[in-house]
């Protein structure tokens, strides 16, 4: 399976995302939709046929299509003052390699990143970091669909538990049955 990533501004109707939906079907793929409407973007995970040529998905204007599985998340300090701050940590020059892109939004930041070159802990702990200097809280949401593998990675990292896999997540599971 071949998983890429679209990132598009705005949230996105059907009829918007048709296009795109038929282009993936017709490949004998499928794509999965998350919408942040507080952070005005959408994500599509797009899961098509093994050895699939990324570059003939033709991606809406303003969007960004990842050759690969791209986790994004909407980050918003608990203190406005904490966001230039966190900007500036995240799309700066000093950004961990990972980091594919920084945007601010009213209230917030998006933040999208490559799984396999920065870990998820990384990023919620430079997260948490920032937000301590100005001893803030903050709320996260993912905004990017995933595909089971990166969840349970994530998860096996997260918890110090190996033994979380694809095939133990429990939404996995009911779906095959």
């Amino acid at each position: 399976m071949v998983y890429l990533t679209v990132s598009i501004e705005g949230g996105l109707d059907d009829a918007q995302r048709a296009p795109l939906d038929e282009a993936v079907r017709r490949a004998g793929g499928s794509a999965s939709w998350r919408t942040g409407k507080a952070a005005g973007r959408s994500y599509a995970l797009l899961e098509l046929p093994d050895g699939y040529d990324g570059s003939a998905i033709a991606v809406p204007p303003g969007g960004v299509l990842y050759d690969r599985p791209v986790i994004a998340l909407a980050l918003s300090p608990a203190l406005p003052e904490a966001l230039p701050a966190l900007l500036e940590a995240f799309g700066g020059r000093g950004a961990p390699a990972g980091v594919l892109a920084c945007r601010a939004f009213a209230g917030g930041a998006i933040i999208e990143w490559d799984p396999r070159r920065t870990q998820a802990g990384v990023i919620v702990g430079l997260i948490d970091l920032e937000l301590a200097r100005f001893g803030c809280g903050r709320t996260i949401e993912l905004l990017s669909p995933l595909p089971v593998e990166l969840v349970a990675s994530v998860a096996a990292g997260g918890l110090g538990a190996p033994q979380v896999a694809p095939e133990r997540i429990l939404e996995r599971r009911i779906g095959r049955a």
